[in-house]
Formats: C-alpha cells, sequence, structure tokens
C-alpha cells in the first residue's frame, strides 16, 4: 500500500467574502456552496484553495494520502474530510491552514499495514513551507527566474537553474495575469536541493526535493504535470528513509509514534 500523499482529480474550492463554493469540475458540472458542503464519492485526491487577499489570488495545493469523502464549512472553519482519517482537514475563513489530517490515521485503517518496508514513504513527515523558494513565470520564459530571497543572494535564470545547498521548504509559482498577479503554492516534505530547466528554456521545468528519486515536473510555463516522489525500489530513497527516521531501531519500538503529529 503506497500512502504518499498525491494530486489525484483534485476538488477545488474557492473561499472569500464574496465566495464559498466547491467549483464545478468534470465529474460535477455545477458549484456546490460550502455550507452545508457535499459528500463525494469516486476518486479525488488532493484539493486546491482559492482565496483572494488584498486584490492578489492565491492558489495553494493539498495532496492527500486518502481520498476525499467531504467537504464544508462549520461553524466558520473550512472541513475536508479524509477516508481513514481521525479528524478533517481545517481552515480559518481565509484558507490559512489550522490542522493538517496528514498521517493523522484511525486504528482501524493503521491495522491494513502490514509492514514498513512496504509504506516505507508515508513516513516522511507533513508537507510544509518553510522558506519556501519564489519562482517567477514569465510571459517569455527567457526571463523567468528564481527570486532572491534572505538565503538565495540573487536571481537566477531558471533556465538553467540553480543547486541549492539552503534550507527552503516548499516553492511558490508567481505570474502575471490579465486579471493581475497570481501565486500558485506547493508545499514539500523535504527540502529543495536543486531548480531549473535543462537545455532549452521551453523544456519541462524540475524541482528536486532531497531524498526523492523522481523530481516535481511542470512545463516552462508553469503548467502542473508530476509530483516528486519516492521510487520503492531504489535502495538510495530506501536509505534516506531509514536514515531519517531510524527504521533500522529495535522492532519492539511502537512503530506509529514516527508519524505522530503534535
Amino acid at each position: 500500500m503506497n500512502l504518499e500523499a498525491k494530486m489525484q482529480d483534485p476538488i477545488c474550492i474557492k473561499i472569500g467574502k464574496d465566495s464559498n463554493v466547491i467549483l464545478a469540475d468534470e465529474d460535477c458540472k455545477e458549484e456546490h456552496p460550502l455550507v452545508p458542503g457535499a459528500m463525494f464519492g469516486g476518486e479525488h485526491f488532493g484539493f486546491i484553495i482559492i482565496s483572494d487577499n488584498n486584490g492578489k489570488q492565491r492558489e495553494c495545493f493539498y495532496p492527500t494520502q486518502c481520498r476525499i469523502e467531504a467537504i464544508g464549512i462549520e461553524g466558520g472553519v473550512l472541513k475536508i474530510f479524509e477516508e481513514g482519517k481521525k479528524l478533517s482537514w481545517r481552515f480559518n475563513k481565509t484558507g490559512k491552514l489550522e490542522y493538517s489530517a496528514f498521517g493523522d490515521f484511525t486504528d482501524e485503517f493503521r491495522r491494513k499495514f502490514d509492514t514498513i518496508v512496504e509504506n516505507y514513504d508515508m513516513f516522511m513527515g507533513e508537507p510544509k513551507l518553510e522558506n519556501p523558494l519564489r519562482v517567477q513565470i514569465a510571459l517569455d520564459p527567457e526571463q523567468s527566474m528564481i527570486l532572491q530571497d534572505e538565503l538565495v543572494k540573487k536571481d537566477y535564470p531558471l533556465c538553467p537553474g540553480v543547486m541549492l545547498g539552503t534550507i527552503h521548504y516548499g516553492f511558490i509559482l508567481m505570474f502575471d495575469t490579465e486579471h493581475g498577479k497570481k501565486e500558485v503554492v506547493y508545499p514539500t516534505q523535504n527540502r529543495i536541493d536543486a531548480i531549473g530547466i535543462e537545455g532549452h528554456c521551453y523544456n519541462d521545468l524540475k524541482i528536486f526535493e532531497n531524498g526523492k528519486y523522481h523530481p516535481w515536473v511542470f512545463t516552462f510555463d508553469g503548467k502542473f504535470k508530476k509530483q516528486a516522489s519516492y521510487n520503492q525500489y531504489s535502495k538510495r530513497d530506501k536509505k534516506f528513509v531509514e536514515e531519517v527516521y531510524d527504521l533500522n531501531e529495535p522492532k519492539d519500538k511502537d512503530i506509529f509514534t514516527l508519524q505522530k503529529k503534535k
């Protein structure tokens, strides 16, 4: 069983002063209000929260480990329920994360697991934003840049990109649109080691997480293609997980203490 968080037919949610709805998609042709909300069938993994703050639209992507069962607002709090989780994700009215359900499985769901080895990738922790890398996606791909911040001392062209020796968890793709500025936010489980476009500036953008075999992949203009992931057949990936979480410790240790969130 592979419980790495993923985006698969994600559900789009728009929140703000003027709109609190679940947006229409290929499965559902009309919007649904977040009060009282909606129950979901099908295989929806992950969700996108779209919010407007001071005229700037922000899209935050949240992969989930299990399929989404229900979404709604209760008592002014946006709640998103995953199958097999004890509690829901919770967000305030501006889209700020207040509680993540990552790794918060019910005992019944946990009993389905056989061994840590089979499920090693789930133990790598909650995706987070810590000094997120900011990337400007320009209309002219030759002008796309990795932007300077407190740790990155200058702007770098996205083609060919740069190797990083700094602590950046997560990244933000920034776009200029006809409706103004737009940001798309991607938390990551591990720090970002490298980012760039190899060869021609119209090739795919790749973002590499420490310890993951497969990078994030986007088109040169910022369209999502693939999420970074481990390779269960890679000895390097397994060794990385074992070192981070001491999975070679004596087996009398409670294995699920490795993934509890405070």
